[in-house]
C-alpha cells in the first residue's frame, strides 16, 4: 500500500530495432497496470520488450517518496535526452538506470529498486558509477568514464572550471604532438582535448578537480 505521496518511476527499453537506445520513462502510482497497459496498447507505438515464456515486460522501477518532485526530475535531468513531447527518451536502458539510481539516491527520493533478470545491476555502486572518489588509479580509462558522466549530466555545457583544463584539439596536435601520437589525452565535444601528459601527480589533481562535478 503507497503512502500518499509515493509513486514509481519505470524504464523499458523500447521495440524498435536492433542496437536502438529508445526508452519509455514514465512515473506512476501503480506500475504494474501502467505496464499492462503498454503491452495491450503500446504508448505511441513505443512497446517495450517482453520474457519469452510469460509475455511479461521487461522493466526497471523505482519506488519514491515524493511522487511530484520525482516526476520533475525526469524532466530536469534528461530533458535532452527527450522526443518530442513524449515520455520517451533518445538514451540506453542501463545508463537511464544508473542516472535516475544516483540522482535518487542523492536526493533522498529513493525507497526500493525493482529489480528485472535481464540487467546486471552491478552497475549501480554508491560511488559514481563504480568510480571511487578516493582512487589514485589515473588510466586513461577512469578519465574517460568519469568525462563520461560529466558530459551526460551537464549535457556538454561544462562548468568554467572543467573548460580551462581543456586545449583546442588542431593546437594540441600542432604543439605537443608527441603527446597526441602517445594517446595521453581523452576527447572533449567541440574539438577540445584533456591533455593528460603529465606526472601521476598532477594526474591525480586534475582526477580531483572532475570528480568534484560528478
Amino acid at each position: 500500500m503507497l503512502e500518499k505521496d509515493e509513486g514509481y518511476i519505470y524504464i523499458y527499453k523500447c521495440v524498435v530495432g536492433a542496437g536502438s537506445d529508445i526508452c519509455k520513462i514514465g512515473i506512476t502510482k501503480n506500475f504494474h497496470d501502467r505496464l499492462k497497459q503498454h503491452i495491450r496498447t503500446p504508448y505511441y507505438g513505443f512497446m517495450p520488450y517482453v520474457e519469452f515464456t510469460t509475455g511479461n515486460p521487461i522493466f526497471t522501477a523505482f519506488k519514491v517518496n515524493n511522487y511530484n518532485l520525482s516526476d520533475s526530475l525526469i524532466e530536469e535531468l534528461l530533458k535532452n535526452k527527450k522526443i518530442g513531447n513524449y515520455e520517451i527518451y533518445n538514451i540506453d536502458y542501463e545508463e537511464a538506470i544508473k542516472v535516475l539510481y544516483i540522482a535518487l539516491k542523492e536526493k533522498n527520493r529513493l525507497i526500493e529498486l525493482i529489480k528485472e533478470d535481464y540487467t546486471d545491476y552491478n552497475i549501480l555502486k554508491e560511488n559514481e558509477y563504480g568510480i571511487s572518489k578516493e582512487t589514485n588509479d589515473t588510466k586513461i580509462s577512469i578519465f574517460k568514464k568519469i568525462i563520461k558522466q560529466l558530459l551526460l549530466k551537464y549535457n556538454k555545457e561544462l562548468p568554467e572550471e572543467i573548460l580551462v583544463l581543456l586545449r583546442d584539439k588542431e593546437d594540441y596536435i600542432k604543439n605537443c604532438h608527441s603527446h597526441y601520437i602517445r594517446g595521453n589525452y581523452v576527447d572533449f565535444p567541440n574539438n577540445m582535448v584533456l591533455d593528460l601528459n603529465y606526472s601521476k601527480t598532477t594526474r591525480i589533481e586534475i582526477l580531483n578537480k572532475l570528480k568534484k562535478y560528478i
